[in-house]
């Protein structure tokens, strides 16, 4: 029996926070836009005559080496234990997430989707670090964390002084990658095989099962395939964000009909939200 898959974003969807910034602050990158002032400029988006053999750069190859150089220069190794220990605490969930993905979670076990035997299942799609976005939610809520990956090396062989290196950045196309890796069941390291041909009928989550959810400009990519393929997309927003950076953020989605809801980042059970996925039984049950 197919499975349900809830795929979430992280950074200004389930936290109004963007994780990596706060990483590059605690390392003293200086302040947020210090740091990605400095990716910009790295990156040449302030060239204004770009010719036709201009390579536009992604953002996560270049945040990465450079928040690693800032790393090694202070001897900090960029793995699960100083992420969670330095940075995890000063990242803040909206109110109420682990409680609302529990609560759909627990769908599973109600009527229509208990007799039929679907399970549902949460998944993370970050362009963050994935060993620290992986330690903010409670594992026993969570399929699977992709994201952005560094592996840590004693630099010519000394320990006390570790080398992070950049092993896998995720973009926008790495988003729409970690999709197909969904619906294949293909997400863990073990059984990776995302490029094998699996028949829709054999998909581990067809895509018609499948509900993304993000926020922003690097979700339209998701948002777009999952809608074209017949699940749902879902755009949300921070509800105490000022009204103006709101609609300006928003607006290309809903001129281009990127979403089939654009609501407020709010995790409640009164909330349009979960009223979308369960109130009005939008949520898949094949």
């Amino acid at each position: 029996m197919a499975n349900i898959a809830i795929v979430w974003d992280f950074d200004g969807t389930l936290t109004p926070h963007d994780s990596t910034t706060i990483a590059a602050e605690v390392l003293g990158a200086g302040a947020g836009t210090e740091f990605w002032d400095t990716i910009h400029k790295l990156k040449g988006d302030g060239d204004k005559k770009l010719e036709w053999r201009h390579i536009l750069a992604s953002d996560a190859p270049v945040w990465m080496y450079a928040l690693s150089r800032i790393a090694f220069a202070k001897k900090v190794p960029l793995n699960a234990d100083f992420l969670g220990q330095a940075v995890k605490p000063k990242i803040q969930l909206y109110p109420n997430v682990s409680n609302f993905l529990r609560q759909l979670k627990l769908l599973e076990d109600q009527e229509p989707l208990k007799s039929t035997g679907v399970k549902i299942h949460h998944f993370i799609v970050s362009a963050g670090l994935k060993d620290l976005v992986g330690q903010i939610l409670p594992e026993d809520l969570i399929t699977w964390t992709f994201g952005c990956r560094y592996r840590v090396n004693a630099y010519d062989g000394k320990p006390e002084q570790p080398e992070s290196i950049p092993v896998f950045c995720m973009d926008e196309t790495m988003k729409t990658r970690s999709l197909f890796e969904i619906s294949k069941g293909s997400f863990s390291e073990e059984k990776n095989s995302v490029n094998r041909r699996v028949p829709v009928e054999e998909r581990w989550v067809p895509f018609e099962n499948m509900i993304y959810i993000g926020d922003g400009d690097t979700d339209v990519p998701s948002l777009s395939l999952v809608r074209s393929q017949g699940g749902l997309g879902i755009a949300v927003y921070n509800p105490d964000a000022p009204k103006a950076k709101i609609n300006e953020k928003l607006k290309h989605m809903r001129l281009d009909k990127r979403a089939d809801l654009i609501t407020p980042a709010v995790f409640n059970e009164k909330g349009e939200l979960f009223d979308y996925l369960v109130a009005r039984e939008e949520l898949p049950s094949h």
